[in-house]
């Protein structure tokens, strides 16, 4: 079996320095656990990598993205148009390149990342032999444009393209070789296969040493992230703070690529917080930490930072919301800790920060139910039924 794997966000070779790039390099590798593949890149990204686990780099960067830019009236149209290439336009330099591929070569399977993107590279035409990894629900993908800032006008018409996505999302399923889905009941409900986020890297930690003068929070993500970082401006002002009032030699670690130098400024005006940035070794921020927090109130999949830090055997605090989305494998108060609101994310803290017992008790728990499901191994065999069905 020959597989071509398509990539427009990142080089999959490169060094992933955020859970999208790390599960866009987890699914190539599992691909080529079970066919040969080659590797088309729109991401523009170089890296000094070419091949790796059966898998070899064709086509890497070298081409623009072709946008265009609609009249807010063509917005308006193109969301009641029944034509389904009208929410995602191709990209003809894109479209251009993978036709000229696949008419010199063979393949079996097209894999690629995100439905509007195998749509913008005018993969449709090969539906029958295409395979989406959708991760999230597609109409999460226009609820997420939606910022505390965006107009009237914008909030409406992503509230409308996510009702007709949903519609999409169900017919496109039905048409493909195989799909993907980050979520489990979504994935039952479009008749697709569930192919749960995973850790990046699976090594644990040490259990974290208690009696340090100094508990140090810690927050990893992509930062410029909209969910991410409206989760941490409000986690800093509405929990951080009182909790610095409750309890004395709190600090906070917030690691994560991140361009913007006003947003490091503004997190750093708390005190004890520090933005190291983009790190090489996230193992070592772990180990040096004793809570890890993940405040994320809008998700439309597993947050794999969450997964990430029980499978380093850290105690962590999220949302309900961020809970809900872990499809059932874990316990609120048993594995981690989910907040309903700001008084009992606080509440949360102060007892893992105080309770070495607990701490511990609640990491470990997480971390068996992390080797049970979400192993690399599972994820491949998911991969492995799907495509070879």
């Amino acid at each position: 079996m020959r597989i071509l794997f398509v990539s427009t966000r990142f080089n999959p070779f490169a060094n992933p320095i955020n859970g999208d790039a790390q599960r866009t390099n987890l699914l190539l590798k599992a691909c080529a656990r079970v066919a040969a593949v080659d590797v088309v890149s729109f991401s523009g990204s170089s890296s000094d990598i070419e091949e790796i686990d059966g898998a070899r780099l064709i086509h890497c960067g070298g081409m623009q993205s072709h946008s265009q830019q609609k009249k807010k009236l063509n917005k308006w149209i193109s969301l009641f148009n029944p034509n389904m290439g009208s929410l995602f336009p191709i990209n003809p330099i894109w479209e251009a390149k993978l036709d000229s591929i696949l008419s010199s070569e063979q393949y079996d399977l097209i894999v690629v990342r995100y439905f509007p993107r195998a749509m913008s590279c005018g993969l449709w035409k090969y539906r029958d032999r295409l395979v989406v990894d959708f991760d999230d629900a597609l109409p999460f993908y226009f609820l997420n444009q939606i910022t505390e800032n965006s107009s009237w006008s914008m909030r409406v018409r992503m509230h409308v393209a996510a009702l007709k996505a949903t519609g999409i999302s169900r017919r496109a399923v039905a048409r493909i070789h195989a799909s993907f889905f980050a979520n489990e009941a979504i994935a039952h409900s479009n008749r697709g296969f569930y192919l749960p986020n995973i850790p990046f890297c699976q090594v644990g930690c040490r259990d974290t040493i208690m009696s340090a003068s100094n508990k140090r929070l810690l927050f990893v993500g992509q930062l410029e992230y909209e969910p991410n970082r409206e989760g941490i401006d409000r986690f800093l002002e509405r929990v951080y703070l009182p909790l610095c009032q409750r309890m004395s030699n709190i600090e906070m670690h917030i690691v994560g690529y991140i361009a913007k130098e006003s947003l490091r400024q503004h997190w750093q005006s708390y005190p004890g917080v520090t933005v190291t940035g983009f790190v090489e070794d996230l193992k070592q921020e772990y180990e040096q930490s004793n809570v890890v927090v993940v405040p994320i109130y809008r998700c439309g999949a597993t947050n794999i930072k969450l997964l990430e830090a029980m499978a380093m055997n850290r105690a962590c605090v999220t949302t309900t919301e961020a809970f809900e989305k872990l499809n059932g494998r874990f316990e609120n108060g048993s594995d981690l800790y989910a907040a309903s609101d700001d008084g009992e994310y606080i509440e949360m803290l102060v007892r893992l920060l105080t309770d070495e017992t607990e701490n511990h008790r609640v990491a470990h728990n997480a971390k068996t139910v992390m080797d049970n499901y979400y192993s690399f191994d599972s994820f491949c065999e998911i991969v492995k039924n799907a495509i070879v069905k």
